[in-house]
């Protein structure tokens, strides 16, 4: 004998915008690296500019010494 059921039977799943939690832990390591990729682009980009030198840059612990200007004297013209 068969046994059928009534209707389908719908099973619905957390989601935020549209993506629940399993699509998100999918595409978890791919944003992460598009996102340390554009971090090191920006950062690679904004060397040179004395804003971000100066709100930046200078300020990271080992590294910020890099960014700062001590010219010798003698090099400084009078």
């Amino acid at each position: 004998m068969v046994s059928y059921i009534r209707g389908p039977a719908y099973k619905s799943i957390a989601s935020f915008a549209g993506v629940s939690i399993p699509t998100a832990k999918k595409y978890l390591p791919n944003l992460v690296l598009w996102g340390g990729a554009a971090g090191a682009a920006v950062a690679t980009f904004t060397e040179g500019v004395p804003l971000f030198q100066n709100t930046f840059y200078k300020k990271i612990p080992y590294f910020g010494q890099h960014w700062e200007y001590n010219p010798d004297p003698e090099d400084i013209p009078i």
